[in-house]
């Protein structure tokens, strides 16, 4: 290892001891931890991930326990934080450009939290914050191919369990153990998120959790205000079909499908019933009826299985999906996931993968497949016979799939809440329809009053599915194009250098408008 590298490395693990020791004994005096670090930054162009984490979280925290800032407030300070890690990152590569906001998420997430509970609103000031740091991570994106190119996206973060616990220092996080600290640090994520990693993040895996952070951070600023409409939730459904879009991001894509597959969604349990069900709808038609061209095609270019995991993961949402859109009788919007399945390149690169590694056994020739469950079944099948189709980092998934062909999955739990809210069986439920492949279902009550602003009309599957497209055109593309790259947002980030060519973090301007408002520190 580096000399230089290895020095800052064991700099920082004793300087994130001794500042949890002086945060646990009351000090609120980290002047000379923002003094030392601040030098250092400024000694270089890229710092490393883990030196602004820590020079970033001794700031915040300084600046809550300011008696300057007495009460402090939580909108302004988060966007200071956001400034300050922007202007730290100048010249970092995208992945680490989004890897960094992990804080601002986590702070932003509470103050929306825990005002909700409160009773009161900052709707406006956090709103700007989510939709500008969303635009900020769309535009840091936009470089091709970002997350395999990134020559640091494999690389691991240095002390990433002391850091969590430096930034959950005022949410208890030094007394607590690292699963604790994580699910306080990021709230958004639920708990199958952590199986199988441990406290050595990669940063591609610490870039997929930022990404989805972000993601479920903007539902859940649009969910919070009760009741929508059938058009409000169109608009939603578009506009999380450009975020996955511009997010471009294979292990953002995997999280999200593998969250769709939860129990619960994340936030489902901060939003009402009939909010938590809007969203699993809006979520399964922005997966489902669009074809992400952008991550299919990919299996000859990767040298491991990521991209079959994708595809078979898909094929699981999609079945969970259909059954679905069953269970609440929208038999129009089961038909369009229907067609959507059939028509996805994925999957038909995983047929195709798969009838290629059956060839070598036998000669099978390709199945004519038309149902999510028909698909899993075979799959399952050829693995008994063999042919690796879940490799040993997914034997989680193959648990999946044999739940899925079992039909050990519940009721999907927004229903029955929503059900068990109204007192009343609103919902068709066909437990024979539903271990049926072909068949639709025959509906025999109401399952979508005009109050949940709910499809129950049978309409042909073809056009819905146009329908469900038909706002992703060509002048919304061109739209958020120039908000990101032509608007004040763009202005902003400019280069911040000092005459010296080195980062000046106190000379950035502010992100969200306030050209004179400094950074803290």
């Amino acid at each position: 290892m580096n000399p230089q590298i290895q020095n800052q490395e064991c700099m920082l693990k004793e300087s994130i001891k001794h500042f949890l020791t002086s945060y646990h004994c009351g000090s609120s005096d980290f002047s000379s931890f923002e003094s030392i670090f601040f030098r250092l930054i400024q000694t270089m162009l890229d710092p490393p991930l883990e030196i602004t984490w820590f020079y970033s979280a001794v700031t915040f925290h300084a600046a809550k326990l300011s008696p300057q800032n007495s009460p402090p407030t939580g909108p302004l300070i988060a966007k200071d934080l956001m400034n300050l890690l922007v202007s730290c990152s100048n010249l970092s590569s995208a992945s680490k450009k989004i890897a960094l906001l992990a804080p601002v998420v986590y702070e932003l997430y509470n103050i929306i939290s825990e005002n909700r509970k409160k009773g009161l609103c900052v709707r406006k000031e956090v709103d700007k914050l989510v939709e500008d740091m969303v635009s900020y991570v769309i535009m840091s994106a936009g470089v091709y191919d970002y997350g395999d190119r990134d020559v640091e996206s494999d690389s691991v973060v240095v002390c990433f369990e002391d850091l969590v616990r430096v930034w959950t220092a005022d949410r208890g996080g030094g007394q607590c153990n690292f699963g604790q600290n994580l699910r306080v640090f990021f709230p958004l994520m639920t708990d199958g998120t952590w199986k199988g990693m441990n406290a050595r993040f990669r940063l591609q895996e610490l870039v997929g959790i930022v990404l989805c952070e972000v993601f479920f951070l903007r539902l859940y600023v649009s969910f919070g205000s009760g009741m929508c409409t059938e058009d409000l939730l169109k608009d939603m459904q578009d506009q999380m079909v450009q975020i996955i879009k511009g997010f471009r991001n294979c292990h953002f894509l995997d999280m999200l499908l593998k969250l769709l597959l939860e129990p619960s969604l994340p936030v489902a349990a901060s939003l009402s019933s009939e909010d938590a069900f809007l969203l699993r709808k809006v979520l399964n038609d922005a997966v489902m009826l669009v074809d992400y061209s952008f991550y299919s095609g990919r299996w000859n270019q990767s040298s491991d299985s990521h991209s079959k995991q994708l595809a078979l993961v898909w094929v699981l949402v999609a079945d969970r999906a259909i059954q679905f859109a069953r269970a609440t009788n929208d038999q129009a919007r089961a038909s369009s996931y229907l067609d959507a399945f059939c028509e996805s390149q994925l999957v038909s690169e995983l047929i195709h993968w798969a009838s290629t590694q059956a060839g070598a056994v036998e000669q099978n020739t390709r199945p004519d497949i038309c149902t999510p469950k028909a698909l899993i079944k075979w799959l399952l099948v050829l693995e008994e016979q063999g042919i690796r189709v879940f490799d040993h980092s997914m034997s989680q998934l193959r648990a999946k799939a044999e739940k899925c062909l079992s039909r050990a999955d519940s009721e999907p739990p927004e229903l029955k809440l929503l059900g068990e809210n109204l007192n009343q069986d609103i919902f068709l439920y066909n437990k024979n329809d539903a271990n049926t492949d072909q068949e639709m279902g025959d509906p025999s009550i109401n399952g979508f009053p005009d109050a949940f602003c709910l499809m129950n009309k049978k309409i042909d599957a073809s056009r819905k599915r146009k329908e469900a497209l038909s706002g992703l055109h060509e002048s919304r593309i061109k739209q958020v194009k120039r908000d990101i790259f032509g608007g004040s947002l763009g202005e902003k980030f400019q280069s911040i250098s000092s005459d010296n060519g080195l980062h000046c973090v106190s000379e950035v301007k502010n992100i969200t408008g306030d050209d004179d408002m400094e950074l803290i520190g």
